[in-house]
């Protein structure tokens, strides 16, 4: 209220109040995402074996291998999920130590 009284528009109150305050929420939501995307390939390969568009990357890594016989291509495509899972994970570290830095600043 304080913003459209100074003459904020929607879209500054959106990116100046809003979303800072949904930041973590929103970090937490896709760094589970990705989790769940690289975790997913158990339930993918029993239940639908790939079909009705439910693969997933390890999934089509897994096939690019052992049925299609594109060695490197898969071999390719691991790397890229490993890096991708690095990536992941150094995002997750700077987001619970950021987490847990604001937690003892309270205290």
């Amino acid at each position: 209220e304080a913003a459209r009284l100074d003459g904020a528009g929607p879209w500054q109150i959106f990116r100046h109040l809003t979303l800072p305050h949904l930041r973590r929420y929103l970090e937490l939501g896709i760094l589970l995402g990705s989790v769940y995307i690289v975790q997913n390939f158990d339930a993918v390969f029993t239940i639908t074996s790939g079909g009705l568009g439910t693969a997933n990357l390890p999934y089509t890594v897994y096939e690019t291998f052992y049925r299609a016989h594109e060695y490197g291509l898969a071999s390719a495509a691991g790397v890229v999920v490993v890096i991708g899972t690095i990536i992941i994970a150094t995002f997750a570290l700077r987001v619970v130590s950021s987490l847990f830095r604001e937690e003892a600043s309270r205290a």
